[in-house]
Order: structure tokens, then sequence, then C-alpha cells
């Protein structure tokens, strides 16, 4: 079969196809391409909170050293509890309640334990406060948070001799 006697006949409908009508193809397409992608990179930087971190280089470069701080807690043998406890009145006001043990399940008393409520994805929302004792082993504090939501509790509890312990746990505070 040959293009003289086969029963092909192009269209007619827009007539011939010629460099013009490839190069408005063209264009169109990558015109369109280019306006979707513009359209996405202004919605993902116009709507970024983000996470803020100071010294994220930092950070990096002394994680060998986190690690060793991590096995000389798991070594320590304590476990916490941690709980929260809206408090009534005005604003989102919190009571941080840390509950420390040892290997043994015992008490763990006279520690200096430092609380920080960070909210990941706004600056200036974090509150930091000391815990104080009231029972053995059982440290609370009050904090008076600007949100209910997404939040992350950090503790960070050092022992009479020198030990350290620190922990981040994400709570949610509901309204």
């Amino acid at each position: 079969m040959t293009a003289n006697n086969s029963d092909f006949r192009p269209s007619t409908r827009f007539g011939p196809i010629t460099g013009r009508h490839v190069l408005a193809g063209f264009v169109l397409f990558f015109g369109i391409v280019f306006a979707v992608n513009g359209y996405m990179v202004y919605g993902a930087l116009s709507t970024f909170d983000g996470i803020e971190t100071e010294g994220a280089y930092q950070k990096g470069r002394a994680y060998n050293h986190l690690l060793e701080r991590m096995d000389e807690q798991r070594e320590l043998g304590w476990r916490t509890a941690l709980s929260t406890t809206a408090l009534p009145g005005e604003g989102h006001r919190t009571r941080l309640a840390i509950d420390f043990r040892d290997a043994d399940g015992k008490p763990v008393q006279d520690l200096s334990v430092h609380g920080t409520f960070w909210r990941p994805v706004a600056a200036g929302a974090d509150q930091d406060a000391m815990l104080r004792e009231v029972s053995p082993g059982i440290y609370e504090a009050d904090f008076d948070l600007a949100h209910p939501g997404n939040w992350l509790v950090r503790i960070a509890a050092e022992g009479a001799n020198g030990e350290t312990f620190v922990q981040e746990q994400r709570i949610v505070l509901r309204d």
C-alpha cells in the first residue's frame, strides 16, 4: 500500500500545519506550565509559617555529642509522666506536672527542672518557667499560653550530681 492508493485523507478543518502553528503550540504549552509553576511558588511562599531554629548549622555539627548525652540519659533509667491541666479563668492558663521516677520506680527528688511550651508554627508565643517540687518526684508550674492547639513541651532537668535529663513531647490543648 502506498500513499497514492490509501484511503487516508488529512483533515482540512484547520488548514495545513505550519511552523507558526507549531511555535504557537509550544509557546502556549510552556506559558501554561510557567503560569502554574508561578502560582504554586507564590502560594508556597505566601503561606509558609516555617519552624524557627536558631543555630541550625551548629546544632548539626554537635549531633554526635547529642547522641552521647542521649546514651547517658538512657543509662540513668529515669522515667517521666507528663500531664497538663487547664486552669479556670481568662486565657489559656495551663498547669504542667511531671512525675520523675528512677529505674526502681522511686521518686527522683531535688532536681532543677526547667519547662518550655514551644509553639512550632508561631514565633514569640513560647513560655518558659522553672518547675517546683510539690511532692516527692512531682514538679509543677503554671503557664499562661497565648493560644490553644499544638505545642511542644520541653523539659530539662538536672540532678544534684550533674545528671541531666531532657524530654520533648507534643501536647494538644483544646479550647
